[in-house]
């Protein structure tokens, strides 16, 4: 058995037990492609069938993390996340989409899957999906590999990012961060609105305060 069908299976084991993702060299990374996300298709808590990258990544500035619904038990890490949803409020479905992927497929069904995003109130734009364990650790692979400074060790952790235009930004906060830090580090992602009208350049017209961020220019 050669070493990269040996790493595909251990990472297909490991997703299906539940006890976390450890990247595997099971696909090669072009970051020029799609970010670096394969092909990959999945189906969320309400049973639609999305593709990974199309309907979840691109264009958007997202939220997302790995969890299995009897690791939760423990370990509270959907509880956590929804506080940091809440934090956002009206950003989500709108600004910030919300992907929790589930490492153990086998037990986390799309019903289960519906009650325990109903269990923690989320709203529209936080989607639960299920995917095969090989492909959970393919996008574990891809996230771990953007974000050097993490490492599957370091414990359960939210991967944040923005795939809107050109922008390529990839972050990481520890699933248990306080929520309002949290939300100010996603809110610092989304795209400024532009101004209606640009400001003329040169000199200041007559009654027109020529240095509007110092105060003393209003005295």
């Amino acid at each position: 058995m050669s070493a990269t069908r040996r790493n595909i299976l251990d990472a297909a084991r490991t997703c299906s037990a539940g006890e976390g993702l450890l990247p595997t060299s099971v696909h090669e990374i072009d970051p020029n492609v799609k970010c670096g996300f394969p092909d990959i298709t999945a189906i969320d808590h309400e049973g639609r069938k999305i593709r990974f990258f199309e309907d979840r990544i691109q264009g958007k500035v997202f939220l997302l993390n790995f969890f299995s619904i009897s690791d939760d038990a423990v370990s509270g890490q959907t509880a956590a996340l929804a506080k940091t949803v809440k934090a956002l409020g009206d950003k989500i479905g709108r600004d910030v989409f919300v992907t929790s992927i589930t490492v153990d497929p086998e037990n986390d069904t799309v019903e289960r899957l519906a009650e325990h995003a109903k269990k923690h109130g989320a709203p529209k734009g936080w989607s639960f999906v299920r995917m095969g364990g090989l492909e959970a650790a393919v996008v574990a692979q891809r996230m771990y590999h953007f974000n050097r400074g993490a490492s599957a060790g370091m414990g359960r952790l939210v991967f944040y990012g923005s795939a809107v235009g050109n922008q390529r930004v990839w972050g990481t906060f520890p699933t248990h961060a306080r929520p309002e830090d949290a939300a100010f580090r996603v809110s610092g992602l989304m795209p400024r609105p532009k101004p209606a009208t640009m400001r003329r350049a040169g000199p200041a017209r007559p009654g027109e305060n020529a240095y509007p961020w110092n105060h003393r220019a209003h005295a």
